[in-house]
């Protein structure tokens, strides 16, 4: 057709008259250019570019929709980034840095894959190579498996607890096996402070001072607007104690969209994302820490043993949509085949207090599945996924099948011996009073001093960044 129109342009009038018609009432060139066209990676100290939904492919009345669905369901930072501009905001708390409760986690595999990528260790490596002083079990067990959730390590909440006020590494290592590694996975906790440990080990720095150096900095991400806070024996918390702006939370979501790169620097290595990404043979909804909507069922985080779930974990969304998930609801989402980065940060209003996982967790919640489908389902120049509502979807309650497991939830005999520096959870070097050759008071003090001041460097720069 254009051909015959580039024939006969010059020799018919009528024809003519009939491409100006066209070009009337076509968009031209440039606007789809401008349609099509990414935003550029906002620098250090500013935020994203703003554009109308419409300017990316979306309807800005599904966009608008969304949001006001998510803000009633309990958020209070939800922004919306497509193709890295930011379409959709309601955060009536402002650019302030928030707690994200185990979406501390997802973060913390991206600072893992940064060192995997420059070589400092890989996934496969033996925990052996790092802790000599692990006994021959403990140290057989590999990053993968760490990352994976499935070291097959005793997990109970009161030990781990436990764990946070003595030394959470040391106990680790201490913790009896109750699955073959590999096989099952577990919602567990203090185990992930072990790759901490590996980071310090290998690259000669402080986990927080690395991540700030290797991730958060070369994404813009300034030192004094996260605070991160460790445990008693100065272990970063990386099961849940990071506090991050939204924005910068758009920015590391990003990062992950454009498969580690952020500009032309290649940050984290595109094959360890794949494999971050890709559910494990234990539970298909879970990769390297980051929790996955490819399975077609998933493993839950009920102890001592997970429910399965015969569906996705977001029904409605994308299979590749993949998110690091925090407790009561805190995410930084992406969907790569929308090109999409959601945040959201909140606490639910959905109450079932029959149900204290739907409660606690975010992917247990409905309403957090409902918000990512409206989202996906706003992108109009992408075909949509089938109708799928997430409250079909019945929410398996805690199943305890007698005294062995109320024993492993409840644990206090366990949590004791931690306290108390004795029993096969504990390290003889480090109990509640006395861990590693120092007191209590000593360590306390300094952890008051650290949090002090990452908290006081927070408040400092808030008149300093935009809102």
């Amino acid at each position: 057709m254009s051909m015959m129109f580039r024939r006969t342009w010059a020799s018919s009038l009528g024809t003519a008259a009939l491409v100006a018609t066209l070009s009337l009432s076509a968009p031209p060139v440039a606007a789809q250019s401008d349609l099509e066209a990414d935003c550029a990676e906002p620098a250090a100290g500013q935020l994203f570019e703003r554009r109308d939904p419409a300017m990316t492919g979306m309807d800005p009345a599904a966009v608008d929709d969304a949001l006001e669905f998510g803000a009633r369901a309990g958020g209070y930072a939800l922004q919306i980034y497509r193709h890295g501009c930011l379409v959709g905001d309601r955060t009536p708390t402002g650019n302030l840095p928030l707690p994200l409760a185990s979406a501390t986690k997802g973060i913390a595999s991206m600072v893992f894959g940064r060192a995997i990528s420059m070589g400092y260790f890989t996934v496969d490596d033996t925990l052996g190579t790092f802790f000599p002083q692990a006994d021959p079990e403990h140290a057989a067990l590999t990053v993968r498996q760490v990352l994976n959730q499935n070291t097959g390590l005793r997990f109970s909440w009161p030990t781990d607890v436990a764990g946070l006020y003595t030394d959470a590494a040391a106990q680790t290592l201490a913790q009896p096996f109750d699955h073959e590694p590999g096989t099952t996975f577990q919602y567990a906790q203090n185990v992930i402070v072990l790759l901490v440990q590996i980071v310090e080990t290998t690259t000669g720095l402080d986990f927080q001072d690395f991540a700030q150096r290797e991730l958060f900095g070369p994404v813009g991400i300034d030192r004094p607007n996260w605070v991160w806070l460790r445990d008693r024996s100065g272990n970063t918390a990386v099961n849940g104690g990071l506090a991050m702006r939204p924005a910068d939370l758009g920015r590391l979501g990003r990062l992950l969209l454009q498969e580690g790169r952020w500009q032309d620097r290649r940050i984290i290595d595109a094959d360890y994302l794949r494999q971050a990404r890709t559910p494990s043979d234990t539970n298909g909804g879970y990769g390297f820490l980051f929790w996955l909507n490819a399975g077609d069922s998933y493993r839950g985080t009920e102890v001592p043993v997970a429910n399965t779930y015969d569906h996705p974990v977001f029904p409605g969304s994308p299979r590749d949509l993949y998110t690091l998930e925090g407790a009561l609801g805190q995410f930084v989402t992406i969907v790569p085949s929308r090109d999409l980065v959601i945040v959201r940060l909140g606490i639910p209003t959905r109450l079932d207090f029959t149900n204290p996982i739907a409660l606690l967790t975010g992917s247990g919640n409905p309403d957090n599945a409902e918000l990512f489908r409206r989202v996906t389902a706003a992108v109009n120049d992408v075909p949509g996924e089938p109708h799928d509502d997430p409250y079909r979807y019945p929410h398996q309650p805690l199943r305890l099948s007698g005294l062995d497991d109320l024993g492993k939830l409840v644990d206090p005999l366990n949590a004791a011996a931690v306290l108390l520096g004795v029993g096969p959870y504990a390290s003889t070097a480090c109990n509640v009073l006395w861990c590693n050759g120092k007191p209590v008071p000593v360590d306390v003090f300094r952890l008051l001093l650290d949090v002090g001041g990452q908290v006081a460097a927070a408040v400092l720069a808030l008149g300093n960044t935009p809102r």
